[in-house]
């Protein structure tokens, strides 16, 4: 068991440390330029908890804690961190109050029930 875990910890932090090389180094491809014509404004939303309404982020995506916490998750047990993985999928964080997931796009005029 233990020669298992070393392996995945040696194969996966040699992969992550040359993807983190490969993005960190000057010769790497430039990204690709985005255009705003095709932004559907899903970015854009409203919370349920507070009604802010404005620019929200993903919270797994741009969130430093849910991050550690998937990885610990991963480390502890497959399946606690699959299951916190599959549970915040996708939740959008409010910036002024900090409710996770309790949001709607702002064009939609229906109340979502969670």
């Amino acid at each position: 068991m233990e020669i298992v875990i070393l392996l995945f910890v040696i194969v996966g932090g040699s992969i992550a440390f040359s993807a983190w090389m490969k993005n960190k180094s000057s010769d790497s491809s430039p990204p690709i330029a985005t255009s705003d014509a095709l932004d559907t404004g899903s970015h854009i939303r409203k919370c349920l908890a507070c009604g802010h309404e404005g620019e929200m982020k993903t919270w797994l995506a741009n969130y430093k804690a849910p991050k550690f916490i998937v990885i610990a998750g991963f480390l502890l047990g497959y399946i606690p961190g699959l299951i916190f993985l599959a549970f915040y999928w996708g939740k959008y964080k409010c910036p002024a109050c900090g409710a996770i997931g309790k949001n709607q796009q702002a064009g939609n005029t229906e109340q979502v029930a969670e």
